[in-house]
């Protein structure tokens, strides 16, 4: 069984890079789930089948990575949401912000101040000053422990009031 998966990494490594691990690690771990689709598709496997090994375990493999990577993203979420004091950390770093009272937000990586409306909600500002950092709406919404749709109004909504403040 060891040999044939050997033989069979090819198509694990072809799985796993339309993936696109963002690091090594994340790579090492895709690549293990691959390996536990491939097993399980070795086992159901039937040569009287008609079909060829490869195109029949495509779709094993990428179901276990698919897995992990659900596993993964809600064990992030549990982490975030896990820990009062993480919560507490981003509260005072997002909502609790004096620099959103006065209308501002420094962003300190580009150097770049925008001024905000006073009439922004603060989840409006939370998800304005997430995404002005590059995070995408899924890792919002993860954060913010709201639907990605949901957010994406909102970050709507936000883009909306800036441009009629700055229209004025």
């Amino acid at each position: 069984m060891d040999n044939l998966i050997e033989k069979h990494m090819g198509l694990i490594l072809t799985i796993v890079n339309r993936f696109n691990p963002k690091n090594q690690t994340e790579k090492e771990e895709y690549i293990q789930a691959g390996r536990i689709g491939l097993w399980k598709a070795l086992t159901k496997f039937s040569v009287t089948g008609g079909s060829k090994f490869s195109p029949y375990a495509w779709n094993p493999i990428k179901w276990e990575i698919i897995k992990e990577i659900r596993s993964t993203e809600n064990k992030h979420h549990i982490e975030f949401a896990g820990s009062g004091k993480d919560i507490e950390d981003y509260q005072n770093k997002y909502v609790n912000n004096k620099a959103f009272s006065k209308g501002y937000y420094i962003n300190k990586d580009s150097e770049l101040w925008e001024i905000l409306p006073s009439s922004l909600s603060t989840l409006e500002e939370a998800t304005i000053s997430l995404k002005s950092e590059g995070y995408n709406f899924k890792e919002i919404s993860n954060k913010l422990n709201l639907d990605r749709s949901k957010i994406k109004k909102i970050f709507d909504s936000a883009v909306n009031k800036i441009r009629e403040h700055n229209n004025e």
